[in-house]
């Protein structure tokens, strides 16, 4: 653990209370901390009020501004109804060894694949991609298609240059990326870049709390074509992290015809879309699981992260 709770105490104690919508702070409690892939997320009661305090070990997104990323992102979102609200940041390192963040603690279920939660994912996910980010600084993927393909060409360099990749995995990989040259190539001009994906709708990022269904883990939103978010949701590599079974072809049809209908996309064109881009997607997501087992047999795992890596190695 790269920092102890009394750290975190006495850090929270010292900031001025209004920070956190609060006029003083009577009481403070460190409930629990959950291990994700690549923060740490302790569950902090102050008043009687929930936050989540999130120390950023890893940056997901490459970026020198990870966790102020994040933050602007969740400011942008803040009372439009799909994410978590944003109360600081801290990115000097001064107190911590790491980037950290407040924001509020959302308590509730993660989603599955019942028809229902299915509704509810196309539901937020048509709304957040009506808003319009523009005016706002963030990354933007000016060619979808084509960003996707040189996405994944990183990702298959990246496992090939590890010690311990599989030599099957990186052969279907190449095989797969060079069989979608031609699709990329055809169809780059039907997508743009017209919404703000939040890039990593797996259903545990999901929750449904009492305010309602909310997204978390808003470390790499990115503005690109609507069909990104689409793809991931429905990627059988991304279902499978969070369930034992994946959508069948009538409840993959249904849920792009309920986001269609509640966005005002062409429903047609949008299977379309998913149709050519999703295999790019799910290479990505393969790839990204594949590199981060290669992390652990290596030992190039952040100690602070080797338990939830261990923890999904089944996955």
């Amino acid at each position: 653990m790269p920092i102890d709770i009394k750290q975190i105490e006495s850090f929270l104690m010292g900031i001025t209370p209004g920070l956190l919508g609060l006029s003083d702070i009577r009481s403070l409690k460190i409930v629990d901390m959950q291990q994700g892939s690549y923060n740490l997320n302790f569950h902090v009661i102050i008043n009687a009020r929930d936050f989540n305090f999130r120390v950023n070990i890893e940056q997901q997104s490459g970026l020198y501004n990870q966790i102020e990323y994040e933050f602007r992102a969740l400011k942008f979102l803040e009372d439009h109804g799909v994410a978590p609200k944003a109360f600081l940041f801290d990115d000097t390192c001064k107190y911590f060894k790491f980037a950290v963040m407040v924001q509020e603690f959302i308590d509730g279920k993660h989603l599955t694949l019942e028809r229902e939660d299915v509704y509810s994912a196309a539901e937020l996910l048509a709304k957040l991609h009506s808003l319009n980010p523009s005016g706002q600084s963030f990354i933007k993927w000016d060619d979808p298609l084509q960003n996707t393909y040189s996405f994944v060409c990183n990702d298959i360099t990246t496992y090939a240059s590890k010690k311990t990749h599989n030599n099957t995995t990186l052969s279907l990989a190449k095989r797969l990326y060079e069989k979608m040259s031609l699709l990329v190539r055809e169809f780059a001009p039907l997508f743009r870049p017209d919404s703000l994906n939040h890039t990593d709708v797996s259903l545990d990022n999901f929750i449904a709390s009492d305010h309602g269904l909310r997204l978390i883990d808003w470390e790499k939103p990115r503005v690109d074509d609507a069909s990104y978010d689409i793809c991931c949701f429905l990627s059988a590599l991304a279902e499978l992290w969070c369930a034992r079974q994946t959508l069948d072809v009538d409840e993959r049809e249904a849920f792009i015809e309920a986001y269609a209908d509640l966005s005002g996309h062409n429903a047609q064109r949008l299977k379309d879309k998913v149709r050519i881009r999703e295999p790019l997607v799910s290479l990505h997501w393969i790839l990204w699981g594949a590199t981060k087992l290669c992390d652990l047999e290596e030992s190039a795992t952040a100690p602070e992260l080797v338990q939830a890596h261990s923890e999904k190695t089944i996955r």
